[in-house]
């Protein structure tokens, strides 16, 4: 047992539900009897995963970036973000081969693994990429902004990027904001960064409002996208899921404050944090797969409790396998040629 508030153990938790979420909205589709439909409604907002892990996204990148320099910055998120995607993007491939003899282009399969398709025009070839898409812009507009030291200038850029997210909300302008950044889920990153200024200087009332303006269209963004993510939408539909949004803004909102310092997790817990990504990545097409060869000899929830514990187990194993060897080889060669 120990806690570490440096470390927010708390997060890898959560991280490791919101994939877990996500990947009970995606099988949810096997599931379409009436019998069913109180199941169906409750996954079918397993999706705002995705809005939690944006959140998560703006707030820890916001930790690294006043820590590092940009080559230092660019050089982690690279280490994190491609051996795992990169692993899990040919396992999906190959094993969609061996099973239904689908096959892609090589360069489609090269575009993907660069996370650079959607400017090519490429199809993903698994639907969830297209959140890595939104990530990489994150990042690389962080790293710009530390390549030409403005990144201490937090007040006039997030000012801005703030300002820019509601005029697209309302008239989709500026138009080539989508270039750059993900103008749709920008009020998820800009809460998260808040939340990090909120957590540096709790009386800085600039953050505040940054944090309570980006609540606010966060929560109104997702109820307008429910109509993205659930096919049947009623009256109530956008309401649960601002009100779950809600719950995420506030969530960060009290670990900005220290409300969880005093609370002693498992170390353990960040196993399951590095979990969730591969799992994240693998659960869609690559699990769908095998759900989908073994439904019609073992039934529906047998299949999806096999497949489920299936995927964990490769996710667990690419991590201790694949991403922390590999991580701490690269971590090596960088210090010592860099």
């Amino acid at each position: 047992m120990g806690s570490s508030s440096a470390r927010f153990y708390i997060l890898d938790l959560l991280r490791f539900i919101a994939a877990l979420g996500v990947l009970i909205y995606h099988y949810s589709v096997f599931f379409k009897s009436d019998e069913d439909s109180i199941l169906l409604n409750a996954s079918s907002f397993g999706y705002l995963g995705v809005v939690f892990f944006f959140l998560l996204s703006g707030f820890v990148i916001s930790i690294s970036a006043g820590k590092y320099s940009a080559g230092k910055f660019l050089f982690s998120r690279a280490v994190r973000l491609y051996p795992a995607f990169i692993s899990c993007l040919l396992l999906t491939v190959c094993t969609v081969y061996v099973v239904s003899h689908k096959t892609w282009p090589i360069k489609d399969i090269m575009a993907n693994g660069f996370i650079v398709n959607d400017y090519f025009k490429i199809a993903n070839i698994d639907g969830v990429y297209w959140t890595l898409q939104a990530e990489l812009k994150f990042y690389c507009c962080i790293f710009g902004l530390l390549l030409l030291g403005l990144f201490k200038f937090h007040r006039l850029w997030l000012s801005f990027w703030l300002a820019a997210a509601i005029t697209y909300y309302f008239f989709k302008q500026p138009f080539f904001l989508g270039w750059f950044i993900s103008p749709d889920y920008s009020f998820y990153f800009i809460g998260g960064v808040a939340a990090y200024f909120v957590y540096k200087s709790k009386s800085d009332l600039w953050a505040h409002s940054i944090f309570l303006i980006s609540l606010i269209f966060g929560c109104m963004a997702a109820a307008k996208q429910t109509g993205d993510f659930i096919s049947h939408v009623s009256a109530y539909t956008g309401v649960v899921a601002g009100g779950v949004v809600l719950l995420f803004y506030l969530f960060f909102f009290v670990l900005a404050k220290g409300g969880f310092e005093i609370l002693k997790v498992p170390r353990w817990w960040g196993y399951l944090g590095a979990m969730s990504y591969p799992i994240y990545l693998l659960h869609d097409k690559f699990g769908k797969t095998f759900i989908s060869l073994f439904v019609s000899d073992l039934g529906i929830l047998p299949s999806l409790v096999l497949v489920t514990g299936f995927v964990m187990l490769i996710a667990l194993c690419l991590h201790l396998y694949v991403e922390k060897p590999l991580a701490a080889y690269l971590n090596s060669v960088n210090k010592k040629y860099f």
